[in-house]
């Protein structure tokens, strides 16, 4: 891979895999498919990444109106897991964003290399998403070439205040309730460096297929809670779900699982960081 563009990529996941694959010396293109005004933090996010020469950040009418000279060895990468955990997935719904897309996807389907990021709830028997499943469908039928990738919930710095962990550790620098978060998946999760490393490895390596990334511990989320000091009650409404078995999906594990210790402080003191540049 040399190149890539990323829809979304100033949301969560996809703001780790646009600048990791930057520090790999990658050319990324980050393409706005949302209001700018909607984005937390984005000044913060673009000193991140803003410096790096490798980077392009476009809205979608900008991309749509700038051809790529060469995609042969370029991954177009969608997090559709960050807009479903922010409640935007209507936005797959609106012919002005998907359009451009499609058609892109259309006229370079014998060249085009799709990675979607997908929350694993889209592997339970009570997903419920006909404008996420209404996108992909129409992918689908265009190019064969497509990694899905599934991830449970993932924290670490930069996770949204969707996500009970956030809540938790923002209630420490400013006043803010903790409230349970139906689509938060609490059988497992992922510190945010280690599922990077696996999906990097997969785009890079992996056959176009499904993919469900796991911590290996059945536990995780409960550990990470319980080191928070966040009741597990809070999280039980969620807890009974369970994915489909198909084997067609390659469960893959991470390489290495950070200490929650560690993993914990790098996401408490980079709120830390962020709270202290708004006061």
């Amino acid at each position: 891979m040399d190149k890539a563009i990323i829809f979304g990529m100033f949301d969560f996941v996809g703001f780790h895999v646009g600048k990791n694959l930057l520090n790999k010396g990658i050319e990324v293109k980050g393409v706005h498919i949302d209001e700018l005004d909607n984005i937390d933090f984005l000044d913060e996010k673009r000193l991140e990444v803003g410096r790096n020469a490798n980077f392009i950040e476009q809205s979608l009418f900008e991309w749509e109106n700038s051809p790529e000279d060469d995609i042969g060895n370029t991954r177009f990468i969608f997090s559709i897991y960050d807009l479903f955990m922010l409640k935007k997935e209507q936005i797959l719904q609106d012919e002005a964003v998907t359009k451009p897309i499609i058609q892109y996807i259309e006229d370079n389907k014998n060249k085009t290399n799709i990675v979607f990021i997908l929350p694993i709830q889209m592997l339970t028997r009570t997903f419920r998403g006909k404008e996420i499943e209404g996108f992909l469908s129409k992918i689908k039928g265009l190019v064969k070439n497509i990694q899905f990738l599934y991830l449970p919930a993932v924290y670490g710095p930069w996770q949204p205040l969707a996500f009970l962990f956030q809540q938790a550790i923002v209630s420490k620098f400013k006043k803010t309730d903790i409230t349970n978060e139906e689509r938060e998946w609490t059988n497992d999760v992922l510190f945010v460096d280690d599922a990077i490393e696996s999906i990097l490895d997969i785009i890079e390596n992996g056959k176009p297929r499904s993919y469900l990334i796991e911590s290996g511990s059945d536990d995780q989320w409960f550990r990470c809670a319980a080191y928070l000091k966040i009741d597990g009650n809070q999280a039980l409404i969620n807890s009974s779900a369970s994915i489909q078995g198909d084997s067609r999906l390659l469960k893959v594990l991470v390489r290495k699982v950070t200490p929650i210790s560690d993993s914990i402080m790098a996401q408490m003191e980079h709120v830390q960081r962020l709270y202290a540049n708004r006061k």
